[in-house]
Protein backbone atom coordinates (compact mmCIF):
# COMPACT_ATOMS: atom_id res chain seq x y z
CA UNK A 1 0.00 0.00 0.00
CA UNK A 2 1.37 3.67 -0.73
CA UNK A 3 0.98 6.46 1.07
CA UNK A 4 -0.56 8.01 -1.67
CA UNK A 5 -3.64 5.11 -2.04
CA UNK A 6 -4.70 5.54 1.74
CA UNK A 7 -6.21 9.47 2.01
CA UNK A 8 -5.86 8.81 6.13
CA UNK A 9 -2.51 8.73 6.15
CA UNK A 10 -1.66 12.05 4.44
CA UNK A 11 -4.25 13.97 6.28
CA UNK A 12 -4.26 16.81 8.96
CA UNK A 13 -6.60 15.94 11.62
CA UNK A 14 -9.05 18.80 11.75
CA UNK A 15 -9.07 21.59 14.00
CA UNK A 16 -11.30 22.32 16.92
CA UNK A 17 -12.81 25.97 16.45
CA UNK A 18 -14.10 26.69 20.01
CA UNK A 19 -13.25 25.85 23.26
CA UNK A 20 -16.10 23.16 23.64
CA UNK A 21 -15.12 21.01 20.95
CA UNK A 22 -11.45 21.21 22.24
CA UNK A 23 -12.59 20.13 26.14
CA UNK A 24 -14.32 16.96 23.62
CA UNK A 25 -10.97 16.48 21.92
CA UNK A 26 -8.71 16.62 24.77
CA UNK A 27 -10.88 14.48 27.34
CA UNK A 28 -11.23 12.00 24.37
CA UNK A 29 -7.53 11.28 24.76
CA UNK A 30 -7.02 12.29 28.54
CA UNK A 31 -9.97 10.16 29.91
CA UNK A 32 -8.41 7.10 28.83
CA UNK A 33 -5.08 8.19 29.81
CA UNK A 34 -6.18 8.92 33.18
CA UNK A 35 -8.10 5.23 33.86
CA UNK A 36 -5.00 3.83 32.56
CA UNK A 37 -2.95 4.90 35.23
CA UNK A 38 -5.24 4.51 37.64
CA UNK A 39 -4.61 0.77 36.01
CA UNK A 40 -1.47 0.60 36.25
CA UNK A 41 -1.49 2.08 40.04
CA UNK A 42 -3.94 -0.91 40.99
CA UNK A 43 -1.34 -3.34 39.52
CA UNK A 44 1.62 -2.34 41.73
CA UNK A 45 -1.22 -2.27 44.43
CA UNK A 46 -1.65 -5.96 43.46
CA UNK A 47 1.96 -7.04 43.82
CA UNK A 48 2.10 -5.25 47.01
CA UNK A 49 -0.66 -6.27 49.31
CA UNK A 50 -0.19 -10.17 47.37
CA UNK A 51 3.79 -10.42 48.40
CA UNK A 52 2.65 -9.03 51.51
CA UNK A 53 0.88 -12.26 52.25
CA UNK A 54 3.95 -13.99 52.45
CA UNK A 55 4.90 -12.11 55.39
CA UNK A 56 6.32 -9.05 56.47
CA UNK A 57 9.95 -9.91 55.37
CA UNK A 58 8.79 -10.56 52.31
CA UNK A 59 6.71 -7.35 52.21
CA UNK A 60 10.34 -5.58 53.36
CA UNK A 61 12.49 -6.72 49.97
CA UNK A 62 9.15 -6.24 47.81
CA UNK A 63 9.10 -2.64 48.42
CA UNK A 64 13.17 -2.58 47.74
CA UNK A 65 12.90 -4.34 44.97
CA UNK A 66 9.65 -2.19 43.45
CA UNK A 67 11.48 1.01 44.75
CA UNK A 68 14.70 0.19 42.74
CA UNK A 69 12.74 -1.10 39.73
CA UNK A 70 10.41 2.09 39.83
CA UNK A 71 13.74 4.37 39.68
CA UNK A 72 15.35 2.93 36.31
CA UNK A 73 11.79 2.69 34.60
CA UNK A 74 10.51 6.21 35.88
CA UNK A 75 13.83 6.85 34.09
CA UNK A 76 13.05 5.19 30.64
CA UNK A 77 9.54 6.29 30.90
CA UNK A 78 11.02 10.27 31.14
CA UNK A 79 13.24 9.47 27.93
CA UNK A 80 10.38 8.19 25.88
CA UNK A 81 8.06 11.13 27.02
CA UNK A 82 9.11 12.99 24.13
CA UNK A 83 7.65 10.34 21.61
CA UNK A 84 3.67 11.95 22.49
CA UNK A 85 4.92 15.27 21.24
CA UNK A 86 6.82 14.08 17.97
CA UNK A 87 4.11 11.91 16.69
CA UNK A 88 1.22 14.35 17.42
CA UNK A 89 3.54 17.21 15.64
CA UNK A 90 4.11 15.24 12.58
CA UNK A 91 -0.10 13.62 12.96
CA UNK A 92 -0.68 17.92 12.76
CA UNK A 93 1.44 17.97 9.96
CA UNK A 94 -0.44 15.46 8.04
CA UNK A 95 2.58 13.47 7.08
CA UNK A 96 2.68 9.93 7.56
CA UNK A 97 5.92 8.67 7.45
CA UNK A 98 6.84 11.27 10.12
CA UNK A 99 4.75 9.55 12.05
CA UNK A 100 6.09 6.45 12.29
CA UNK A 101 9.71 7.85 12.88
CA UNK A 102 9.43 8.75 16.33
CA UNK A 103 7.12 5.12 17.59
CA UNK A 104 10.34 2.92 16.15
CA UNK A 105 12.71 5.52 17.05
CA UNK A 106 11.22 5.53 20.19
CA UNK A 107 10.97 1.18 20.28
CA UNK A 108 14.61 1.74 19.48
CA UNK A 109 15.40 3.79 22.64
CA UNK A 110 13.15 1.79 24.77
CA UNK A 111 15.39 -1.32 24.48
CA UNK A 112 18.87 0.87 24.30
CA UNK A 113 17.50 2.02 27.65
CA UNK A 114 16.40 -1.18 28.64
CA UNK A 115 19.89 -3.06 28.03
CA UNK A 116 21.90 -1.51 30.52
CA UNK A 117 19.39 -0.82 33.36
CA UNK A 118 18.74 -4.84 33.21
CA UNK A 119 22.29 -5.59 33.73
CA UNK A 120 22.42 -3.08 36.62
CA UNK A 121 19.04 -4.77 38.17
CA UNK A 122 20.32 -7.88 38.00
CA UNK A 123 23.08 -6.83 40.99
CA UNK A 124 20.37 -5.28 42.73
CA UNK A 125 21.61 -7.23 46.21
CA UNK A 126 24.64 -5.68 45.82
CA UNK A 127 23.25 -2.37 45.57
CA UNK A 128 21.00 -2.87 48.28
CA UNK A 129 23.70 -3.83 50.30
CA UNK A 130 25.77 -1.20 49.63
CA UNK A 131 23.26 1.48 50.82
CA UNK A 132 23.02 -0.31 53.76
CA UNK A 133 19.67 -2.75 53.28
CA UNK A 134 19.16 -6.08 55.70
CA UNK A 135 21.04 -8.78 54.21
CA UNK A 136 17.70 -10.98 53.75
CA UNK A 137 15.71 -8.54 52.63
CA UNK A 138 18.62 -7.55 49.66
CA UNK A 139 18.64 -11.45 48.99
CA UNK A 140 15.46 -11.58 48.32
CA UNK A 141 15.00 -8.45 46.51
CA UNK A 142 17.41 -9.29 44.31
CA UNK A 143 15.45 -12.74 43.35
CA UNK A 144 12.48 -10.67 42.67
CA UNK A 145 14.74 -8.26 40.20
CA UNK A 146 16.35 -11.16 38.38
CA UNK A 147 12.70 -11.91 36.79
CA UNK A 148 11.22 -8.27 37.14
CA UNK A 149 13.95 -6.56 35.06
CA UNK A 150 13.36 -7.96 31.86
CA UNK A 151 9.59 -6.65 32.18
CA UNK A 152 11.39 -2.96 30.67
CA UNK A 153 11.29 -3.02 27.70
CA UNK A 154 8.06 -3.99 27.43
CA UNK A 155 6.71 -1.14 29.66
CA UNK A 156 8.70 1.11 27.59
CA UNK A 157 6.94 -0.24 24.29
CA UNK A 158 3.81 0.11 25.63
CA UNK A 159 4.26 3.79 26.72
CA UNK A 160 5.54 4.19 23.27
CA UNK A 161 3.04 2.75 21.01
CA UNK A 162 0.06 4.38 23.94
CA UNK A 163 1.42 7.64 22.08
CA UNK A 164 0.75 6.50 18.62
CA UNK A 165 -3.18 5.48 19.67
CA UNK A 166 -3.65 8.97 22.06
CA UNK A 167 -2.24 10.68 18.93
CA UNK A 168 -4.42 8.97 16.40
CA UNK A 169 -7.51 9.21 19.02
CA UNK A 170 -7.66 5.46 19.27
CA UNK A 171 -6.32 5.50 23.50
CA UNK A 172 -9.37 3.55 24.92
CA UNK A 173 -8.47 0.75 23.57
CA UNK A 174 -5.48 0.90 25.87
CA UNK A 175 -7.89 1.37 29.06
CA UNK A 176 -8.87 -2.89 28.10
CA UNK A 177 -5.78 -4.00 28.04
CA UNK A 178 -4.53 -2.64 31.33
CA UNK A 179 -7.89 -3.82 32.77
CA UNK A 180 -7.11 -7.30 31.47
CA UNK A 181 -3.43 -6.95 32.65
CA UNK A 182 -4.61 -6.07 36.13
CA UNK A 183 -6.74 -9.57 36.01
CA UNK A 184 -3.63 -11.63 34.57
CA UNK A 185 -1.20 -9.74 36.97
CA UNK A 186 -3.28 -11.24 39.99
CA UNK A 187 -3.71 -14.61 38.53
CA UNK A 188 -0.37 -15.27 37.71
CA UNK A 189 1.10 -13.50 40.68
CA UNK A 190 -1.76 -16.04 42.84
CA UNK A 191 -0.53 -19.47 40.95
CA UNK A 192 3.63 -18.64 41.37
CA UNK A 193 3.86 -16.76 44.73
CA UNK A 194 1.37 -19.37 46.35
CA UNK A 195 1.78 -22.37 44.35
CA UNK A 196 -1.52 -23.09 43.42
CA UNK A 197 -3.17 -24.42 40.49
CA UNK A 198 -0.03 -27.02 40.21
CA UNK A 199 2.08 -24.14 39.88
CA UNK A 200 5.67 -23.88 41.42
CA UNK A 201 5.66 -21.70 44.78
CA UNK A 202 8.21 -19.53 43.77
CA UNK A 203 6.75 -16.89 46.75
CA UNK A 204 8.64 -13.30 45.60
CA UNK A 205 10.28 -14.75 42.45
CA UNK A 206 6.66 -15.61 41.33
CA UNK A 207 5.82 -11.94 41.89
CA UNK A 208 8.96 -10.96 39.13
CA UNK A 209 7.93 -13.52 37.35
CA UNK A 210 4.08 -12.25 36.75
CA UNK A 211 5.58 -8.58 36.15
CA UNK A 212 7.38 -9.34 33.04
CA UNK A 213 4.78 -11.78 31.84
CA UNK A 214 2.01 -9.78 31.97
CA UNK A 215 4.35 -6.54 30.76
CA UNK A 216 4.71 -9.27 27.69
CA UNK A 217 1.33 -9.97 27.46
CA UNK A 218 0.42 -6.64 27.43
CA UNK A 219 2.95 -5.33 24.37
CA UNK A 220 2.16 -8.07 22.48
CA UNK A 221 -1.83 -6.99 22.27
CA UNK A 222 -1.05 -3.71 21.74
CA UNK A 223 1.83 -4.49 18.61
CA UNK A 224 -1.05 -6.86 17.18
CA UNK A 225 -4.06 -4.44 17.34
CA UNK A 226 -1.72 -1.50 15.59
CA UNK A 227 -0.45 -4.07 12.89
CA UNK A 228 -3.97 -4.99 12.24
CA UNK A 229 -6.32 -2.25 13.07
CA UNK A 230 -7.62 -0.60 10.15
CA UNK A 231 -7.21 3.30 10.70
CA UNK A 232 -3.65 2.20 12.32
CA UNK A 233 -1.81 -0.65 9.91
CA UNK A 234 -1.12 1.81 7.10
CA UNK A 235 1.35 3.86 9.35
CA UNK A 236 3.11 0.30 8.94
CA UNK A 237 4.85 1.10 12.42
CA UNK A 238 6.81 -2.42 12.75
CA UNK A 239 8.38 -2.34 8.72
CA UNK A 240 11.87 -2.43 8.94
CA UNK A 241 12.25 -1.44 11.92
CA UNK A 242 15.61 -2.50 12.32
CA UNK A 243 16.76 -0.11 10.41
CA UNK A 244 18.02 2.66 12.52
CA UNK A 245 16.83 6.36 11.97
CA UNK A 246 19.50 7.85 14.11
CA UNK A 247 18.03 11.91 13.67
CA UNK A 248 15.01 10.32 14.93
CA UNK A 249 16.56 8.58 17.90
CA UNK A 250 18.82 11.46 18.39
CA UNK A 251 15.74 14.25 18.65
CA UNK A 252 14.12 12.00 21.22
CA UNK A 253 16.92 11.41 23.38
CA UNK A 254 17.47 15.15 23.29
CA UNK A 255 14.02 16.10 24.07
CA UNK A 256 13.74 13.40 26.11
CA UNK A 257 16.72 13.08 28.74
CA UNK A 258 15.32 16.79 30.36
CA UNK A 259 12.20 14.75 30.76
CA UNK A 260 13.45 11.96 32.89
CA UNK A 261 15.72 14.28 34.87
CA UNK A 262 12.30 16.48 35.91
CA UNK A 263 10.64 12.85 36.96
CA UNK A 264 13.58 11.84 38.60
CA UNK A 265 13.94 15.11 40.58
CA UNK A 266 10.11 15.11 41.36
CA UNK A 267 10.98 11.47 42.58
CA UNK A 268 13.32 12.49 44.78
CA UNK A 269 11.53 15.62 46.19
CA UNK A 270 8.87 12.99 47.54
CA UNK A 271 11.58 10.56 49.02
CA UNK A 272 13.49 13.23 50.63
CA UNK A 273 9.73 14.72 52.34
CA UNK A 274 8.85 10.56 53.36
CA UNK A 275 12.65 10.87 54.98
CA UNK A 276 12.18 13.88 56.38
CA UNK A 277 9.10 13.01 57.94
CA UNK A 278 10.58 9.39 58.88
CA UNK A 279 12.88 11.40 61.52
CA UNK A 280 9.45 12.35 63.29
CA UNK A 281 8.67 8.82 64.25
CA UNK A 282 6.82 6.11 62.57
CA UNK A 283 3.22 7.26 63.72
CA UNK A 284 4.03 10.76 61.79
CA UNK A 285 5.04 9.21 58.86
CA UNK A 286 2.03 6.63 58.93
CA UNK A 287 -0.15 9.54 58.88
CA UNK A 288 1.98 11.03 56.29
CA UNK A 289 1.99 7.81 54.11
CA UNK A 290 -2.01 7.94 54.10
CA UNK A 291 -2.14 11.65 52.75
CA UNK A 292 0.21 11.30 50.17
CA UNK A 293 -1.11 8.05 48.88
CA UNK A 294 -4.18 9.61 48.75
CA UNK A 295 -2.85 12.35 46.74
CA UNK A 296 -1.05 9.87 44.32
CA UNK A 297 -4.05 8.35 42.84
CA UNK A 298 -5.95 11.62 42.46
CA UNK A 299 -2.75 12.80 40.62
CA UNK A 300 -3.41 9.92 38.29
CA UNK A 301 -5.97 11.74 36.60
CA UNK A 302 -4.19 15.56 35.95
CA UNK A 303 -1.47 13.20 34.79
CA UNK A 304 -3.35 11.91 32.10
CA UNK A 305 -4.79 15.10 31.30
CA UNK A 306 -0.77 16.49 31.19
CA UNK A 307 -0.15 14.07 28.56
CA UNK A 308 -3.15 14.78 26.53
CA UNK A 309 -1.97 18.35 26.65
CA UNK A 310 1.11 17.17 25.10
CA UNK A 311 -0.73 15.07 22.28
CA UNK A 312 -2.99 18.33 21.25
CA UNK A 313 -0.46 21.06 21.66
CA UNK A 314 1.56 18.69 19.62
CA UNK A 315 -0.94 18.51 17.10
CA UNK A 316 -1.74 22.56 16.59
CA UNK A 317 1.72 22.81 16.96
CA UNK A 318 2.11 20.17 13.56
CA UNK A 319 -0.30 22.69 11.86
CA UNK A 320 1.48 25.79 12.45
CA UNK A 321 -1.80 27.18 14.34
CA UNK A 322 -0.79 29.52 16.92
CA UNK A 323 -4.54 29.88 18.21
CA UNK A 324 -4.97 26.48 18.20
CA UNK A 325 -2.04 26.04 20.36
CA UNK A 326 -3.23 28.60 23.44
CA UNK A 327 -6.62 26.98 23.15
CA UNK A 328 -5.42 23.43 23.36
CA UNK A 329 -2.92 24.46 25.66
CA UNK A 330 -5.25 26.80 28.49
CA UNK A 331 -8.27 23.69 28.03
CA UNK A 332 -5.23 21.38 29.49
CA UNK A 333 -5.26 23.35 32.27
CA UNK A 334 -8.60 24.47 33.38
CA UNK A 335 -9.40 20.91 32.92
CA UNK A 336 -6.71 19.97 35.02
CA UNK A 337 -7.61 22.66 37.38
CA UNK A 338 -10.93 21.13 37.76
CA UNK A 339 -10.17 17.79 38.48
CA UNK A 340 -7.88 19.23 41.38
CA UNK A 341 -10.48 21.15 43.00
CA UNK A 342 -12.30 18.24 43.11
CA UNK A 343 -9.83 16.42 45.31
CA UNK A 344 -8.88 19.16 47.10
CA UNK A 345 -12.71 19.58 48.42
CA UNK A 346 -12.90 15.70 49.09
CA UNK A 347 -9.70 16.15 51.70
CA UNK A 348 -11.40 19.27 52.96
CA UNK A 349 -15.28 18.12 53.01
CA UNK A 350 -14.25 14.14 53.96
CA UNK A 351 -11.19 13.86 55.58
CA UNK A 352 -11.76 11.13 57.91
CA UNK A 353 -13.64 8.79 55.69
CA UNK A 354 -10.75 9.24 53.25
CA UNK A 355 -8.08 8.26 55.89
CA UNK A 356 -9.81 5.63 58.01
CA UNK A 357 -9.54 3.30 54.30
CA UNK A 358 -5.84 2.48 55.29
CA UNK A 359 -6.71 2.09 58.85
CA UNK A 360 -7.52 -1.25 61.10
CA UNK A 361 -9.71 0.25 63.88
CA UNK A 362 -8.74 -1.96 66.34
CA UNK A 363 -4.92 -0.49 66.10
CA UNK A 364 -4.22 0.77 69.57
CA UNK A 365 -2.22 3.35 67.27
CA UNK A 366 -5.13 3.80 64.77
CA UNK A 367 -6.39 7.38 66.43
CA UNK A 368 -3.49 9.44 66.56
CA UNK A 369 -2.39 8.10 63.05
CA UNK A 370 -5.90 9.46 61.96
CA UNK A 371 -5.78 12.11 63.46
CA UNK A 372 -2.07 13.14 62.11
CA UNK A 373 -3.66 12.04 58.51
CA UNK A 374 -6.36 14.12 58.94
CA UNK A 375 -4.43 17.04 59.54
CA UNK A 376 -2.10 16.42 56.59
CA UNK A 377 -5.15 16.13 54.38
CA UNK A 378 -6.26 19.57 54.58
CA UNK A 379 -2.70 20.75 53.48
CA UNK A 380 -2.94 18.15 50.83
CA UNK A 381 -5.44 19.87 49.03
CA UNK A 382 -3.14 22.68 48.62
CA UNK A 383 -0.48 20.51 47.75
CA UNK A 384 -3.04 18.87 45.28
CA UNK A 385 -3.86 21.99 43.69
CA UNK A 386 -0.12 23.08 42.67
CA UNK A 387 0.84 19.95 41.81
CA UNK A 388 -1.82 19.19 39.26
CA UNK A 389 -0.92 22.50 37.91
CA UNK A 390 2.55 22.24 37.73
CA UNK A 391 2.38 18.27 35.69
CA UNK A 392 -0.15 19.92 33.28
CA UNK A 393 1.70 22.97 32.68
CA UNK A 394 5.58 20.46 31.86
CA UNK A 395 3.00 18.58 29.63
CA UNK A 396 1.64 21.71 27.52
CA UNK A 397 5.26 23.02 27.22
CA UNK A 398 6.70 19.48 26.08
CA UNK A 399 3.78 19.82 23.23
CA UNK A 400 6.53 22.53 21.79
CA UNK A 401 9.13 20.49 22.13
CA UNK A 402 9.90 22.43 25.13
CA UNK A 403 11.83 20.52 27.68
CA UNK A 404 15.62 22.24 28.72
CA UNK A 405 14.37 25.14 30.75
CA UNK A 406 11.24 23.51 32.79
CA UNK A 407 13.87 21.04 33.47
CA UNK A 408 15.38 23.99 35.31
CA UNK A 409 12.17 25.10 36.53
CA UNK A 410 11.78 22.12 38.45
CA UNK A 411 15.47 21.99 39.92
CA UNK A 412 14.77 25.37 40.95
CA UNK A 413 11.33 24.71 42.34
CA UNK A 414 11.86 21.41 44.14
CA UNK A 415 14.93 21.72 45.00
CA UNK A 416 16.09 25.51 45.82
CA UNK A 417 12.95 26.42 46.95
CA UNK A 418 11.11 23.20 48.09
CA UNK A 419 13.59 20.82 49.94
CA UNK A 420 15.24 23.12 52.38
CA UNK A 421 12.15 25.05 53.38
CA UNK A 422 10.26 22.28 53.98
CA UNK A 423 13.39 20.92 56.64
CA UNK A 424 13.03 24.68 57.65
CA UNK A 425 9.28 24.85 58.66
CA UNK A 426 9.55 21.42 59.64
CA UNK A 427 12.87 21.03 62.13
CA UNK A 428 13.92 24.93 62.96
CA UNK A 429 10.39 26.51 63.30
CA UNK A 430 9.00 23.46 65.03
CA UNK A 431 6.13 22.81 62.25
CA UNK A 432 6.64 19.04 62.06
CA UNK A 433 5.01 17.71 59.38
CA UNK A 434 2.62 19.98 58.03
CA UNK A 435 5.65 22.32 58.22
CA UNK A 436 7.57 19.74 55.73
CA UNK A 437 4.63 19.68 53.80
CA UNK A 438 3.86 23.32 52.97
CA UNK A 439 7.37 23.26 52.01
CA UNK A 440 6.97 20.48 49.15
CA UNK A 441 3.72 22.76 48.39
CA UNK A 442 5.65 26.02 48.01
CA UNK A 443 8.14 24.28 45.67
CA UNK A 444 5.35 22.75 43.38
CA UNK A 445 3.92 26.39 43.34
CA UNK A 446 7.15 27.68 42.04
CA UNK A 447 7.17 25.17 39.33
CA UNK A 448 3.72 25.61 38.58
CA UNK A 449 3.64 29.81 38.20
CA UNK A 450 6.96 29.33 36.11
CA UNK A 451 5.65 26.87 33.58
CA UNK A 452 2.24 28.85 33.06
CA UNK A 453 4.28 32.16 32.84
CA UNK A 454 6.43 30.50 29.63
CA UNK A 455 3.24 29.40 28.06
CA UNK A 456 1.59 32.62 28.43
CA UNK A 457 4.29 34.05 26.90
CA UNK A 458 5.37 31.27 24.70
CA UNK A 459 4.81 33.78 21.83
CA UNK A 460 7.32 36.29 23.56
CA UNK A 461 9.72 33.67 24.28
CA UNK A 462 9.47 32.46 21.10
CA UNK A 463 8.47 29.38 21.45
CA UNK A 464 6.58 28.84 18.30
CA UNK A 465 9.05 30.13 16.13
CA UNK A 466 12.19 27.97 17.29
CA UNK A 467 9.57 25.32 16.37
CA UNK A 468 9.09 26.18 13.05
CA UNK A 469 12.17 26.95 12.50
CA UNK A 470 13.18 23.59 13.42
CA UNK A 471 10.97 21.95 11.84
CA UNK A 472 10.66 23.93 8.64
Amino acid sequence: MTQAADPIMNAAPPSPETGRSEVAASMSIALPLALTNLGNIAINTTDVVMVGWLGAEALAAGMLGFTLIFLFLLGGIGLTSSVPALTAQAHGSGDARAVRRPIRQGLWASVLYSAPAIAVLMHGEWILLMLGQDPTASRLAGEYLAYAAWSLPFILGVMVLRALLATLDRAAVIVWITGSGIILNAAINYGLIFGNWGLPRLEIVGAGVATTATSAVGFTIIAIYVVTHPAIRGYHVFRRLWIADFERLKAIVRLGAPIALTALLEEGLFAASTLMVGWLGPLTLAGHTIALQCTAVAFMIPLGISQAGTVRVGIAAGRRDSRAIGRAGWTAMTLGLAVMLIAALAYWVIPEPLARQFLDASDPDAGAVLAIAVSLLGVAAFFQLFDGIQVVGLGILRGLNDTRVPLAYAAFGYWVCGAPLAYVLGFVFGYGAVGIWIGFIVGLGAVAALSLARFSARDRNGLVEKFVAVHA
